[in-house]
């Protein structure tokens, strides 16, 4: 028996993010130069303009990571198959660290599953298909060892 669910990352989020990013690094760049512009304040000035550039570059990078594109879930017998944007990734379950169930809402009608891996996370979101989740869930608790927490 193996299910399959695909997670949809939206294009517009990620260039949003980029966009965002990029507006942030430019502007820590402009307050470098701004520096030798205008001497007086040097020390503010130029740990606002690091303070920006730094989240700039962080917006950047969190809209290149894995989970900021589709991936489609492949749970088989043996272990999961993440189907991402460049490629395959294998996940044996007994390297999976945790499953949560996570229930933001009782009047919601949204669950997620998140899947824990080492440092990664990976987060299942399910709107309307309660039951399906449930039937995921159960399978990953079967599959993965308890003692790990």
């Amino acid at each position: 028996m193996g299910l399959t669910y695909t997670v949809k990352k939206s294009k517009a989020g990620r260039l949003g993010y980029r966009m965002t990013g990029i507006v942030f690094l430019l502007l820590g760049l402009a307050g470098v130069v701004l520096v030798w512009k205008v001497p007086s304040m040097k020390f503010l000035v130029i740990a606002v303009a690091l303070i920006a550039a730094f989240y700039g570059i962080y917006l950047i990078r969190a809209s290149l990571r894995q989970q900021a594109y589709d991936i489609t879930y492949e749970f088989t017998d043996e272990h999961i198959c993440l189907k991402l944007h460049n490629g395959e990734k294998l996940l044996p379950y007994d390297e999976i660290k945790g499953v949560q169930w996570i229930e933001p809402s009782p009047d919601l009608d949204y669950v997620m599953i998140q899947i824990r891996i080492e440092k990664q996370q990976f987060v299942l979101h399910f709107t309307n298909k309660r039951s399906y989740a449930e039937k995921i869930f159960l399978y990953l608790q079967e599959r993965i060892p308890q003692d790990k927490g």
